[in-house]
């Protein structure tokens, strides 16, 4: 990891007031000009392309169209997490069920180029068909996950672009039945001694930049969604842990399917959200300065798209992180004033 992070880290520790529960902001290195973001965007995904093809992801669900029959059209949308391949499947009303889907997915496999080992979905009212239709497809893992960003897109194209032009559309009502989550208490495993807000450049995350696979430990970088419009000098928010526990706790991170971070206003709550519906409780803002901080934390995700940053590491002098995640938060994506 380069010194201008290690010393944007450095500078957190005096700017921390308060251990387990402040949230500071650090100051960001230097900012530097270099590719548009369009252009270098396809070298850095490119990396990720090959091991994404494995993953694939899943959406079985009605969509805003009626028929002459009056029901709704249901559809299957299957991608990969690296978006080679999308296939889209109008799916009869008779034939909504695990066995139809558990068919037709199979079939996809038996025609892919590459076989996936696991297929995640997204959607908590389907959660009991799907899990059913995909849990006897011999060595493929069904995953329940809000970490599907190539399907995420995808749905977001044809909300826009293909459903208003279908015989039989209707405009979908805003979605105002969110299930209230109840936060759940962080592991001990996962507990670190002080927290602090901290933003670096978009460029650390392209190519020629600091952060690459090879200098973020236990963590993963998460595909970059178009960034039309944004210039490699914008700043990605994220949070800084730092711990004494930072290789165990980075570990533990692994295996809780990271989706992204998030800070809540009302509750005064910063989370970490993990798996399709887990929430869990990393810091309070206890004072008007903290809450200030995670306003502009959430506004940065939705002006870049959803993207932000949790780093791991033992101290501001460690060589690099024990663990770096690059996330992407879709639902703040939705909120940002500017097109994606």
């Amino acid at each position: 990891m380069s010194r201008r992070l290690r010393l944007a880290l450095l500078l957190a520790v005096s700017l921390w007031c308060t251990p387990s529960g402040g949230l500071r902001r650090v100051p960001s290195p230097p900012r530097r000009a270099g590719l548009p973001v369009s252009t270098a965007l396809s070298t850095r995904n490119a990396v990720v392309n090959a091991e994404m093809q494995a993953v694939w992801e899943l959406d079985f669900y009605s969509r805003p169209v009626q028929g002459a029959d009056g029901k709704k059209l249901w559809e299957l949308l299957v991608t990969d997490g690296a978006g080679t391949f999308r296939h889209v499947e109008a799916v009869p009303s008779n034939c909504v069920n695990s066995r139809e889907l558990r068919t037709r997915v199979q079939r996809l496999i038996d025609d892919a180029d590459v076989r996936p080992t696991t297929i995640r979905f997204f959607r908590a009212q389907m959660k009991n068909m799907i899990t059913i239709a995909l849990s006897e497809l011999s060595d493929v893992a069904c995953k329940p996950s809000r970490v599907t960003y190539a399907l995420y897109d995808w749905l977001d194209e044809r909300e826009r672009d293909v459903y208003p032009g279908m015989p039989g559309y209707r405009k979908p009502r805003p979605d105002l039945s969110s299930s209230l989550k109840l936060p759940v208490r962080l592991p001990e495993q996962l507990r670190g001694e002080q927290y602090a807000v901290a933003t670096l450049p978009l460029a650390e995350f392209l190519p020629g930049g600091s952060i690459n696979v090879d200098n973020i430990g236990f963590g993963s970088l998460c595909p970059l969604p178009p960034m039309d419009g944004l210039t490699p000098d914008s700043m990605v928010a994220g949070v800084v842990i730092f711990s004494r526990r930072s290789r165990a706790i980075a570990a533990w991170l692994t295996g809780l399917d990271l989706a992204f971070l998030s800070a809540v206003l009302e509750s005064r709550e910063f989370y970490i959200e993990v798996g399709l519906d887990t929430q869990y409780l990393l810091a309070r803002m206890r004072t008007p300065t903290q809450t200030l901080e995670a306003e502009t934390f959430e506004e940065s995700k939705a002006r870049m798209r959803g993207i932000h940053f949790l780093s791991v590491q033992s101290g501001p002098s460690s060589e690099q992180p024990d663990g770096f995640w690059l996330l992407r938060d879709t639902e703040a994506a939705g909120r940002g004033s500017l097109p994606r």
